[in-house]
């Protein structure tokens, strides 16, 4: 397969994709990658990014869920809690401790906000998606 464009926009490529319908993409751009913000993060948690950005398509918005509530009515607002990244095989189901400390990372590296907490409820955390890593400086922390 090609890189070439159909009616529907790009076509991803064999070496890209199985061609299941619904596919998407954690597309990530070069001045990202190359950021000190990005680049002081630890493996895992750069991975962990890359499945937070599959989140920006999830099916389930908490727009969908909370209409009324202008905090969360953003496409850039996602779910996210530490079964949904068992789920990737990115973490095991005793290892909580580590997951939230990544997300704590990716907060202080300017990559994602948390609208609101839901461990204590036993649900699942609300995020947005940020552009202050841009700003981020390794001195900052």
């Amino acid at each position: 397969m090609s890189r070439s464009k159909n009616k529907k926009g790009y076509k991803p490529g064999s070496f890209e994709s199985t061609g299941v319908s619904k596919d998407t993409t954690a597309s990530l751009y070069n001045s990202m990658l190359t950021h000190p913000a990005f680049i002081t993060l630890k493996t895992r948690q750069k991975i962990l990014y890359v499945y937070i950005k599959l989140q920006l398509f999830g099916k389930r918005k908490p727009r969908h869920d909370y209409p009324d509530i202008e905090e969360v009515s953003s496409d850039l607002c996602f779910y996210l809690n530490h079964a949904a990244v068992v789920e990737y095989g990115l973490y095991t189901e005793k290892n909580h401790k580590d997951f939230y400390q990544d997300m704590q990372e990716l907060e202080e590296h300017g990559f994602i906000e948390k609208i609101s907490s839901g461990r204590a409820q036993r649900k699942k955390s609300i995020y947005k998606f940020s552009s202050k890593w841009q700003e981020w400086k390794a001195d900052d922390r």
